[in-house]
């Protein structure tokens, strides 16, 4: 028997020996982790074959086509991670241990968390209260799609607190997500992290889905010279003798989802500047990191990100919630950012601006990223969606907020006009079509997780909250917004709570109406609806009815939705005389609706610049008459309203409701055009009407009729223009790659003569530097007809260039050349990562394959490679998915179609390329149908109106 002082001392004192116990843990995971090098570990969990199916030791007989299958039970959740990562450069892993306190909700007999290509070297449980000691009676990890880590214990835990201490171990090496090694130009290297969707599992085992937040107590091991990052700030650094390392601690997170988490240790410097709350909150810093010698190209983005977080401060009415704010610029980057939270991470071209070498466009391409992961740090961080189903409440606000911070802090960029080119019409195209799906989706496997991060989430989903505020108010739905933020701050919600919030302001212009019922048509059926505008039967009226929108008119499809794929429509019009702006309501469930106009008007144009998420169309005598108001310069058709109706004639021309030829007419106003998103739309009708008629014998006059149409602006342009306006350098561009693109003679040598002057005279006290604005476009056409010599001589350029911008320029150029023996040879080296990094790869294959000298050889390098692909990107990556629609996309033969059905037939697992196979499928046989119907009409038009 024990001494009894010792005995009354212990219970006496149960909570200071847990936390002595802790410490002692925690001290004996220190050394651990500073020697850890070869300790067998206690579970090792490998990445899974991407090209078959596993089963692990605690699969159960549920069905695995149940998405709950995936799930985590919310019988025990995390409160706190203490978490302790040591990484190792030299050896490419790094060590680490983590003590979760759990909250157990129901009695359990297993844990269950996420682990994914981790070794776990030691696992111990203990009860929070008694400090007893829990028996384990084995672990062992999923390795199927679960990707979990079970701890299966000898008795039952009752419902309370438990502390759950793991020591693990991973690879730093061979990725770019999770925890992982970047690679500096010269030689250096850092550590960074990405997590989202579902990657902090590879860094530590933890609870990796979105509602289960929780604070975090993060420590970094680094070098003394280097600096480490987290979320939070850092409250104390001790340098260890014995490794002659740094331990960084930094202060307790606020509660956040796993996908939030953010280490960074690396040798970079920063500048900082303040960030004025406004009274919302306090002030604090905002700090931007870069590589010593880039440091001077983090002004842009330093000043962007001040002023867009002041803006969404003012916006929001809701304080930003942690004590900094840091930004970094990282070398290998899969994504172009992440919204870490308090530590955004950036691929350096998202990021990177030299004003003395970045184009307009590279500038805005900057702001908008900035202005998107910012817009984050509330709309997504402080409150999050409680699955990845409802994604599009994170990707879908931040895209439309970064429009609506950018509109006020630069309005001359004009950024709202550009939505519709860059954001709504893009997403229009791809929601047209069967192999789309609804914002809200369901979703459960890592691979369906990350596919969901695509057009229809962010594009689709920032159009209909621009719909949403277009028919609420912009004052209102900004109240809205803030009362969401605030009701909502450190959970997670769903799209009902965040239409629950503006429910009160909708109700003050429509009390008879249901928001959520209105918006449920949009976010829970795919598609949309095009808008029939017939005459009525009294003078002066219009009757509306509405239709789903596909682009192959004969597509089956079953009625699988509650709504019968029917939409409640917010219409707004315009004619010659006037605008009404007041919504009209076209109900999902009524026939039609009525519009009535002016005796005198002459036309009608349904949508009001092209906020409402539709297309219109329209009789034929209307639509002649816009054409006409198109060619007069009527000034009631705004610049936006000018290119809807390109983007929608086009379209329903392709779907077989109008002629091809009120399309093609319509295209002759643009001899009087000079805005620049009527251009941008224009650009990319007559792309898409090439890319049918690339091989036939009408090509040339295509061309011709372009010339035609271009010339009078292409007269107002000046090659040698320097410190123009934004949007005038951008319109400049345009105009510039348009007539070169087209064969505008004088355009086409005007761009070789500048490009092969300043390729020959490069580095020379002689050379002849091209406008930043104007260097995208030369490069690229100056190649097209580069032989072998001049191809080497800019690959040579390529290599010694520093700068992140011009990288990209010249990258692009490089798959430029007609010449299919030098596309091969940059296909090679590509996938070296000495010449094309990873995160590059993929784009470097998509530019070779629009090359129409490199398709064929992108097509069949792919198939015949496909496993090595998959072997370096993995099938979960979005970004491999992608390519198949990109690089097939001009496909148009019967030939073609079989081909990649067989490629499919061959390799049936397509992870998260799923959709995007589909996507494709479904392109080529539209474009096989295109020819059906609409190649003889086309040519007929063309052949005849080519010449002026």
């Amino acid at each position: 028997m024990g001494n009894p002082k010792i005995m009354e001392w212990t219970r006496n004192h149960k909570l200071l020996i847990f936390f002595m116990i802790v410490a002692l843990c925690f001290f004996v995971s220190t050394v651990a982790l500073a020697t850890m090098d070869k300790n067998k570990p206690l579970l090792e969990h490998k990445p899974a074959d991407n090209t078959s199916k596993h089963t692990g030791q605690n699969e159960t007989n549920e069905n695995k086509d149940d998405h709950k299958y995936y799930r985590l039970p919310r019988s025990v959740v995390p409160e706190n991670y203490k978490l302790l990562l040591k990484p190792n450069v030299t050896n490419n892993s790094f060590a680490g241990s983590v003590l979760i306190t759990l909250s157990v909700k129901q009695k359990v007999k297993t844990i269950q968390l996420h682990a994914y290509n981790l070794t776990i070297h030691g696992i111990s449980l203990t009860n929070n209260i008694s400090q007893g000691i829990i028996r384990i009676r084995s672990t062992n990890m999923s390795l199927d799609a679960r990707e979990l880590l079970f701890i299966n214990l000898e008795n039952e835990l009752d419902i309370a607190q438990y502390k759950l201490f793991i020591i693990f171990s991973g690879r730093l090496d061979n990725k770019i997500v999770g925890f992982y090694k970047s690679h500096l130009k010269g030689g250096g290297t850092m550590v960074a992290s990405k997590f989202q969707p579902t990657y902090a599992r590879q860094a530590f085992p933890c609870f990796d889905e979105p509602d289960f937040k929780a604070t975090y107590d993060i420590t970094l091991w680094k070098p003394p010279t280097y600096t480490a990052l987290s979320n939070m700030n850092e409250i104390s650094t001790t340098y260890n003798e014995l490794v002659q390392m740094d331990k960084v601690t930094f202060a307790t997170s606020v509660p956040m989802s796993t996908y939030l988490v953010c280490f960074v240790v690396c040798d970079f410097d920063y500048k900082e500047t303040d960030i004025s709350s406004g009274g919302i909150g306090k002030n604090f810093k905002l700090r931007s990191y870069a590589q010593k010698q880039n440091l001077h190209k983090i002004d842009f983005a330093q000043d962007i990100g001040k002023r867009a977080t002041e803006f969404y401060i003012n916006y929001y009415e809701v304080p930003f919630p942690l004590p900094k704010l840091d930004m970094i610029a990282i070398p290998d980057y899969v994504s172009g950012a992440t919204e870490h939270w308090g530590l955004i991470t950036y691929r350096q071209t998202s990021f990177l601006v030299d004003q003395a070498t970045s184009s307009s466009a590279n500038k805005i391409n900057v702001a908008n990223t900035i202005a998107h992961e910012l817009a984050h740090m509330w709309f997504g961080n402080l409150v999050t969606m409680k699955w990845w189903d409802e994604v599009w409440l994170n990707e879908g606000f931040a895209s439309y907020m970064q429009a609506k911070a950018l509109d006020a802090i630069e309005p001359s960029w004009k950024v709202l006009d550009n939505f519709l080119t860059k954001v709504l019409h893009p997403v229009l195209g791809i929601d047209a079509k069967l192999s789309s799906h609804p914002i809200v989706q369901t979703v459960a496997t890592p691979d369906q997780i990350t596919s969901i991060f695509d057009t229809i989430s962010y594009n689709k989903g920032a159009s209909i909250l621009r719909m949403l505020e277009g028919f609420i108010g912009q004052e209102n739905f900004r109240h809205g917004v803030s009362d969401y933020l605030k009701k909502y701050e450190f959970g997670n919600t769903v799209t009902q709570e965040l239409l629950s919030s503006l429910e009160p302001y909708f109700k003050r212009d429509f009390p008879d109406l249901n928001l959520t019922y209105i918006m449920d048509t949009w976010t829970l059926q795919m598609g949309y609806p095009v808008l029939q505008v017939k005459r009525g039967d009294e003078a002066n009226t219009f009757a509306v009815s509405q239709s789903r929108f596909l682009i192959d008119p004969d597509a089956v499809y079953p009625n699988d939705s509650k709504f019968n794929y029917k939409w409640f429509v917010p219409i707004t019009y315009k004619t010659d005389t006037a605008t009404k702006n007041e919504i009209t309501w076209l109900a999902d469930t009524a026939q039609d609706v009525k519009l009535k106009i002016n005796p005198v008007d002459k036309w009608l144009k349904v949508n009001i610049n092209h906020v409402g998420y539709y297309r219109v169309n329209y009789d034929e005598a209307n639509w002649q008459a816009l054409i006409e108001a198109l060619k007069s310069k009527s000034k009631q058709l705004s610049g936006a309203d000018r290119s809807h109706l390109l983007d929608d004639v086009f379209a329903l021309a392709e779907a077989r409701a109008v002629s091809y030829n009120i399309a093609l007419d319509l295209t002759t106003y643009l001899l009087v055009e000079e805005e620049l998103t009527p251009w941008q739309t224009a650009q990319h009708v007559f792309a898409d009407i090439e890319g049918h008629l690339q091989y036939s014998l009408v090509h040339d006059h295509l061309m011709k009729y372009v010339q035609r149409i271009i010339r009078p602006i292409y007269a107002k342009q000046n090659w040698d223009a320097v410190n123009l306006p934004v949007i005038d350098s951008l319109l400049r561009t345009r105009i510039l790659s348009l007539a070169v693109h087209y064969q505008v003679p004088e355009a086409v040598e005007k761009a070789k003569s500048m490009f092969y002057r300043w390729l020959n005279t490069y580095g020379t006290p002689e050379e002849a530097p091209i406008h930043q604005d104007l260097r995208e476009m030369i490069y690229y056409n100056g190649m097209k007809s580069a032989s072998m010599a001049d191809w080497d001589k800019l690959w040579a350029i390529y290599k010694k260039e520093e700068d992140v911008q011009e990288l990209l320029k010249i990258r692009k150029a490089l798959s430029a050349p007609r010449d299919t023996a030098i596309l091969r040879k940059f296909l090679l080296m590509a996938w070296d990562e000495a010449n094309i990094r990873s995160q590059d790869y993929l784009t470097v294959v998509v530019n070779i394959s629009s090359n129409p000298s490199g398709t064929a050889l992108v097509w069949d390098d792919v198939r015949a490679n496909w496993p090595r692909l998959v072997r370096r990107f993995t099938l979960n990556s979005r970004y491999l998915g992608g390519i198949i629609p990109s690089i097939t996309s001009s496909f148009n033969t019967d030939l073609k179609l079989k081909e990649m059905e067989s490629f499919f037939g061959l390799y049936p697992e397509a992870g998260a390329g799923e959709t995007g196979r589909r996507q494709a499928l479904e392109s080529v046989k539209n474009n096989i149908r295109w020819s059906t119907y609409h190649l003889k009409q086309v040519t007929a038009w063309i052949d005849a109106n080519y010449q002026s």
